[in-house]
């Protein structure tokens, strides 16, 4: 059968079965080629018997074979590594990090179908020093990473000369920088993009030590400059190409500036954080900058890769051939927590991604858009970021949690790309917080991230909430969506994280839970649009992240006015705290419910499991002001637990007296506690609590626990459960909140 024959009958049978399917392609050396999920195409590239499928070249394929994706969805395995992944963070254990040691990706797709990551000179313990510059790795399905090795072996020829061609120009002697030894030079921001067909571009940046001309002056400055490759795969294949764009400053030579007085810096642009665009009309641009004023705009010669203009020295009254702003955070704020440009084009709109604030906690995306490459840029709120400057809304990601770990921090300096069928995706580095897992450094802990970009119906990016699993797309039914969701609200806050709190989306289609309580909801399953209320927000499959083991959930995204709403359907039965019951007191918890009323009934439905080894090593129930935990104001009513104890203003010895109760069974109440299902009601009315946890043992034996207690302060209300040396299994149908 020709080739021909082979793609027009799987044509046929994916038509004739109505069904979105999976292509795998397997090539006459036996090697197998998977493409993709759904609305692949298949297209004829030139001569009679050339042929792609998904952008994937198959001229030498042997046979297709289709399996749907329903088919595919019952057979998922979701990716497994770890995201702790301190014990292979070694050099040595390179060839197992997949994504760790991961920091300021970018991403292309090349012409042999990889995608092909590099990243920023950053590593756990800086285990990357001595081997190369810019780390490469590669990837089919952009969940299984192949490490490459670095295209640069050290600092460029070119940096040494050129830096004191500068400073000769300013009157200076030569630099004092030892150029022997890379490790003092930065090695930032790579940007990569396919250019045409054989030809790859990177612009990177390069940092310079020391200050201009010692105590008292500024900070020396930096280098973006650019190499070429024709084939990706071989990251020795990489030609530097040399200098680009320098540094350049308004103010002529008067750099006497100290290097901690960032209210008057030296420079105006900062050549750090390239991004490379060819707009539609074939115009090369790159967007720059970091932390000074803003954003420039660089033309550049399509075919050097060079600037268009002649440049002259970088300092002065006019500088506009080193760039024009397209945007900044506050009009004359030369020094302005900004960085990490990433210009994308779609459907008629330049997309300018930015990261805000410092990278280790904070670090969050926005995004603006203009009909030109040079702007104006605006945001969803309508603030003119280039003319007037501002705050750049919508928020696109932001340090969160959902309620089984957590969570992730630092999570910006992003990479947007698409698979060419369609799909869209966004990457950027992600931190766990600080002292995760009794670790002083877990902050330090870079994970390399992607995540699926979905285009609203308005034409503003969303991105999901879990990281990319390749789950299959099957379509997704109405029913489905009933159930219990965790929400969560992107807010800004300085080096806050955004917590999940339960909602539930009723079979008679209203919700439950703030902040969505009493609304109604829709679903548009041609589009896969969830709306709640006038909100639309935009269902996916994904990988559930925080389950152990990870497996297919539902997620979705939204935008509520500036800020993004993520949300994940709960799994059946999911696991809270350490399956060895080692997790220690207050780490781990399960979903958040809140009420903004008064009267409500929570209920939890659960099976515990203990250690054995005390008595309070077991579930523990909290009843807060509804305040998110860590936040301001944030207040604890009434902490109880298992074992008929308890502490807060609503908890203390002398109402404990009065109001506690149990017919446990204290000779084998340790014993008992392992494995036991708890029925827990919680009931507040008029100020009243009235708990019931009922607990049948795995012998089958029956406890009651009640306990009861008055004056808790009106308002809203807020209830999680946490453990210690247990964990436990939440059957997630039966916890809600009404």
């Amino acid at each position: 059968m020709t080739r021909k024959a082979i793609l027009l009958a799987a044509a046929m049978t994916c038509m004739a079965a109505s069904v979105s399917a999976q292509f795998v392609a397997e090539k006459n050396n036996g090697e197998t080629v998977t493409m993709g999920g759904n609305n692949l195409t298949i297209t004829q590239k030139g001569d009679a018997d050339e042929w792609t499928i998904g952008g994937t070249d198959i001229s030498d394929i042997k046979s297709i074979s289709i399996t749907p994706l329903s088919e595919r969805l019952g057979n998922y395995s979701a990716p497994d590594y770890a995201d702790y992944y301190r014990a292979i963070s070694s050099w040595e254990q390179r060839d197992k990090w997949n994504l760790a040691n991961v920091h300021d990706p970018s991403v292309v797709r090349a012409d042999d179908g990889y995608y092909y990551m590099y990243t920023t000179d950053a590593s756990f313990g800086n285990v990357h020093h001595g081997h190369g510059h810019f780390m490469c790795r590669r990837s089919r399905n952009l969940v299984d990473w192949e490490f490459m090795g670095t295209t640069m072996p050290s600092l460029p020829s070119w940096v040494e000369p050129k830096l004191n061609e500068i400073r000769a120009a300013m009157g200076l002697g030569k630099s004092t920088a030892d150029f022997g030894d890379d490790t003092q030079f930065g090695f930032w921001a790579p940007c990569v993009r396919k250019v045409k067909s054989g030809l790859y571009r990177m612009y990177y940046a390069i940092t310079c030590p020391g200050t201009i001309d010692g105590d008292g002056t500024w900070t020396e400055r930096a280098f973006i400059g650019l190499m070429e490759t024709a084939t990706p795969g071989d990251v020795n294949s990489w030609v530097d190409k040399g200098y680009v764009v320098t540094n350049a400053s308004d103010r002529g030579l008067n750099y006497h500036v100290k290097a901690d007085n960032w209210a008057q810096c030296y420079f105006k642009w900062n050549a750090i954080d390239p991004s490379y665009i060819i707009t539609p009309e074939g115009e090369h641009w790159l967007i720059y900058g970091s932390w000074h004023s803003g954003f420039a705009a660089l033309q550049i010669d399509p075919d050097t890769g060079k600037p268009q203009k002649e440049q002259g020295n970088p300092w002065g009254g006019d500088i506009s051939a080193y760039g024009q702003m397209v945007s900044t955070r506050q009009m004359g704020n030369r020094w302005q927590a900004s960085e990490a440009p990433e210009v994308v084009y779609h459907d008629g709109y330049y997309y300018l991604f930015m990261a805000y604030d410092e990278l280790s906690v904070a670090y969050n995306t926005r995004v603006v858009r203009s009909r030109n490459i040079t702007g104006p840029y605006v945001g969803i709120d309508g603030t003119d970021v280039t003319n007037r400057g501002g705050e750049a809304y919508p928020i696109v990601t932001h340090p969160y949690s959902f309620s089984e770990s957590c969570g992730w921090v630092g999570i910006s300096h992003c990479a947007v790309f698409d698979d060419g069928e369609g799909n869209w995706f966004y990457s950027s580095q992600g931190r766990l917080p600080a002292n995760v897992y009794g670790d002083a450094y877990s902050n330090a802990i870079m994970m390399g991230q992607v995540r699926r970009l979905i285009w609203t119906e308005e034409g503003w990016p969303v991105v999901l909430p879990e990281c990319y699993g390749a789950v299959p797309q099957a379509a997704i039914d109405e029913s489905e969506l009933v159930g219990q969701w965790e929400n969560i609200a992107l807010d800004y806050g300085y080096q806050h994280q955004d917590v999940a709190t339960a909602i539930t989306l009723r079979a008679d289609h209203t919700v439950g839970g703030a902040p969505m309580d009493g609304q109604r909801w829709t679903f548009d399953a041609r589009g896969n649009v969830l709306t709640v209320g006038s909100t639309k927000l935009y269902v996916a499959r994904e990988a559930d992240w925080e389950t152990a083991p990870r497996r297919a959930t539902l997620v979705y995204a939204g935008l509520d006015g500036k800020r993004t709403l993520w949300g994940k359907k709960s799994q059946k039965h999911t696991t809270y705290g350490a399956t060895d019951n080692t997790a220690a007191f207050w780490t781990a918890f399960s979903p958040y419910y809140r009420a903004d009323s008064g009267d409500c009934t929570f209920h939890f439905d659960f099976t515990n499991h203990t250690d054995r080894a005390e008595a309070w090593n077991n579930w523990i129930l909290v009843i807060t002001n509804g305040k998110e935990r860590a936040a301001k104001d944030y207040k604890e009513y009434a902490v109880i637990r298992a074992d008929a104890y308890g502490w807060g203003d609503f908890a203390n010895d002398a109402q404990r007296k009065a109001g506690m109760a149990n017919d446990y069974d204290w000779t084998t109440f340790n014993d008992d506690m392992d494995g036991a299902k708890v029925d827990l009601t919680l009931g507040i009315k008029d100020g009243k609590m009235d708990m019931t946890a009922i607990t049948t043992t795995a012998a089958g034996k029956t406890f009651t626990y009640t306990y009861t207690v008055s004056g808790l302060p009106a308002g809203a209300k807020g209830v999680f459960l946490t453990m210690e040396k247990a964990h436990l299994v939440l059957n997630t149908d039966g916890c809600y909140m009404n």
